[in-house]
């Protein structure tokens, strides 16, 4: 047995009357083939396309009416055809953004009998005074960075593009200024957020770049607290540089 294992080829032992020699010695067994495997087709199922929702009926719609040119109107009998149905698809369109300038003219009145002091009428009052921001300017800026999560240095880009060259950092002051106005609404859904019997808390770690009196490497918190019911849910951000447990109060 040691010498047919161990043993030089020429020098192996073959004894066909040792049992436990036909051990290494049986053929490979071979998987049988299944009756059936042969003839069986494997049918990949067929994915059906998903139907196209409709758009909003509360879009507006605007009606092209394609007809025919004049010199296709006369049949080839000499008759003149005329409408007999319609076929109507819906094609969605979208207006690229207009940039324009409004321009506001303040008359000025006097009296040329008494020669009093002359009177302005009055402008709109405007959110950000002195500023060349229109209402819908701010509304835009505020909705692409904060839901769309668009970074100010790509709007920036956008109105660049356009040929209105506003750099950040007005951006952002417009960005400041705006939050000084939303304050009461503030303070209202926090006191909100109070009247729940819960509230959930949770905190992830920032790195701010260029924050005046800090390294770089600093760390800070951006806290978010949430409560409410469903149909009022109050969801507010706090940034602090303090893990505190006092700073989500």
């Amino acid at each position: 047995m040691r010498d047919r294992i161990f043993g030089r080829k020429s020098e192996q032992t073959v004894e066909p009357n040792t049992p436990q020699l036909a051990l290494f010695n049986e053929p490979e067994s071979e998987p049988m083939p299944t009756v059936g495997d042969a003839d069986e087709e494997v049918v990949a199922p067929v994915k059906r396309r998903g139907k196209r929702k409709p758009l909003s009926a509360d879009l507006p719609r605007i009606e092209v009416i394609h007809e025919l040119p004049e010199h296709e109107l006369t049949c080839a009998c000499g008759c003149r055809k005329h409408v007999i149905s319609e076929e109507t698809s819906e094609q969605l369109d979208i207006v690229p953004m207009q940039i324009r300038v409004i321009k506001h003219i303040r008359k000025v009145y006097g009296c040329r009998g008494c020669e009093t002091a002359p009177v302005t009428a009055d402008k709109p009052a405007q959110l950000i005074e002195k500023s060349m921001a229109s209402p819908s300017v701010l509304a835009m800026l505020l909705t692409t960075k904060y839901v769309d999560g668009l970074p100010l240095h790509r709007f920036e880009t956008v109105l660049s593009r356009h040929g209105i060259e506003i750099p950040r950092q007005t951006l952002a002051r417009w960005v400041i200024q705006c939050s000084e106005h939303f304050q009461p609404l503030l303070n209202l859904m926090r006191d909100r957020l109070f009247e729940s019997p819960f509230i959930h808390c949770d905190e992830t770690r920032v790195q701010v770049l260029k924050e005046p009196g800090r390294d770089p490497t600093s760390q800070s918190w951006m806290w978010v607290q949430a409560s409410g019911p469903p149909d009022r849910k109050v969801v507010l951000f706090d940034y602090t540089t303090s893990r505190a447990q006092e700073v989500p109060l």
